[in-house]
C-alpha cells in the first residue's frame, strides 16, 4: 500500500490561478485578425469593384464578405491571449470601479473574482480598440482605392468609432499594466 503523504487538493478556485495576459500579449494576439481587416478589406474591394465604372464584377460579393468575416472571427478566437474564463458573476459596476481605480492608483482589487472579471473585460476592450483601428485603416486604404464620397464618409465614421474604442480602452490598458506590476511587486 502506498504510504506516501499526498498533497491536499488545491482549494483555490480557477479564478485564483487564471492567467491575465499583459497588454503586449493582448495586442500581439490581435495581429492575425487585424491583418485580415487591414489587408483583406481593400483587396476584396479592389477585386469586387471595377474601379473605372464602379460596377460589381460578381454577384457573389456577399459570400466573399461573409467568408472574410468568418476568417476574421476564427483568427481572433485562435490567436487571442489566454484570459480568465468561467468567471463567477461580478457586477458591471464593480468591474468598472476596478478598471478606473487601477488606472488612477495603480492598485488592483484584492478579491480574485473581481480581479479576474476586470482582467477579462480589460482584454476585450483592448482587443476591440485594436480591431477598430485595424478596420479603420482598412477602410481608409479602401477609400483611397475607390475615391468616392460614400467611402470617405464610411472612413470618417469608422475613425470616430475607433476613437471611441481607444478612449474606452485607456482604463483597461492601465488595469492590465497594474495587474502585472502588482504581480512583479509581490
Amino acid at each position: 500500500m502506498d504510504e506516501r503523504p499526498r498533497s491536499a487538493p488545491d482549494e483555490s478556485s480557477s479564478v485564483d490561478t487564471a492567467p491575465v495576459p499583459t497588454v503586449g500579449q493582448v495586442v500581439v494576439g490581435t495581429v492575425p485578425a487585424a491583418a485580415v481587416l487591414v489587408l483583406a478589406m481593400p483587396v476584396a474591394l479592389w477585386w469586387l469593384l471595377d474601379t473605372s465604372s464602379g460596377e460589381l464584377r460578381t454577384p457573389w460579393w456577399p459570400a466573399l464578405l461573409l467568408g472574410l468575416l468568418a476568417l476574421f472571427h476564427l483568427l481572433a478566437r485562435l490567436a487571442r491571449a489566454p484570459r480568465p474564463t468561467d468567471l463567477p458573476p461580478v457586477s458591471a459596476q464593480r468591474v468598472r470601479y476596478a478598471l478606473v481605480s487601477a488606472a488612477r492608483t495603480g492598485a488592483v482589487p484584492p478579491e480574485p473574482p473581481v480581479r479576474a472579471a476586470a482582467g477579462a473585460t480589460a482584454c476585450q476592450r483592448v482587443e476591440a480598440a485594436a480591431y477598430a483601428v485595424a478596420a479603420t485603416t482598412g477602410v481608409l486604404v479602401a477609400s483611397l482605392l475607390v475615391p468616392q464620397p460614400a467611402w470617405t464618409v464610411f472612413a470618417v465614421v469608422a475613425g470616430i468609432l475607433a476613437a471611441i474604442h481607444i478612449f474606452r480602452a485607456r482604463h483597461p490598458w492601465a488595469y492590465l499594466r497594474a495587474v502585472h506590476h502588482d504581480d512583479h511587486a509581490n
